[in-house]
Parts: structure tokens; C-alpha cells; sequence
């Protein structure tokens, strides 16, 4: 039972990891842009890492597109939508999170901007 629990979870993972590697690399052009998006060096940035569950968000931001939030367990359930809690600044979208009693363990946070896709990985202890 435990190898194919752990398996499944593998298998999530690379798919995490997989499709976030799509939205910033694509085969249409040799340069990795997807055809009709717009690439940049967007970063989230989340502080502290690890943390108990409270943490800061910052993306550095100065378009007019709409951002989303959401943080997922490991086996990919949506833990919180933190959407709704997003700060938006002249350059930059913040927020102050707090997971209210996670359970520790690796979580993430999945940000929506436009029709690009960040994934930042979430230790909490």
C-alpha cells in the first residue's frame, strides 16, 4: 500500500512540476516563448520558507492582468484560496497568508497571472 501511495504522489509531483516547466518553455520557438505569451522573470517570492504556516507573498507585478492564489497539499488538494487576500501595489502583488494549523510538511503555492502559471514549493515545520 505504501509504494503505491508514494508512487501517486511521485507521479503528481512530476506533473506539478512538468506543467509549470511548460508555461516557461515551449517547443513552438526556439526561444521558449508560447505563442500569444508574453514571457518575463517573474519570481514569487515567500518569506519565511520554511515556516509554521504564516508567511509573506510577493510577485513582482505591473500589469493589469488578473492574479490568483490558491495553496495545495501534496497529494494536490486546495488547502486555501488566498485570492481575495492579494495586495496589489504599483509593481507588485503581497500578501500575508496564514494557513491556520497545517499539518507540517511540503505544500504549494500556485499563482495565477493571466494565462501564465507559477508554482513555489512551501516547507512548513
Amino acid at each position: 500500500m505504501k509504494k503505491y501511495t508514494l508512487a501517486i504522489i511521485g507521479l503528481m509531483l512530476g506533473g506539478m512540476l512538468i506543467s509549470q516547466q511548460l508555461y516557461s518553455r515551449s517547443a513552438y520557438s526556439p526561444d521558449g516563448d508560447l505563442p500569444g505569451v508574453e514571457q518575463s522573470e517573474k519570481e514569487i517570492k515567500v518569506f519565511p520558507n520554511p515556516s509554521d504556516g504564516r508567511f509573506q507573498l510577493t510577485l513582482e507585478h505591473d500589469g493589469t492582468e488578473k492574479v490568483s492564489a490558491k495553496v495545495f497539499d501534496i497529494t494536490g488538494k486546495q488547502i486555501k484560496d488566498i485570492s481575495e487576500d492579494l495586495v496589489r501595489e504599483d509593481t507588485s502583488v503581497t500578501a500575508q497568508v496564514n494557513l491556520e494549523s497545517p499539518k507540517s510538511g511540503i505544500y504549494f503555492l500556485r499563482v495565477s497571472i493571466g494565462n501564465k502559471v507559477l508554482t513555489k514549493k512551501i516547507i512548513i515545520r
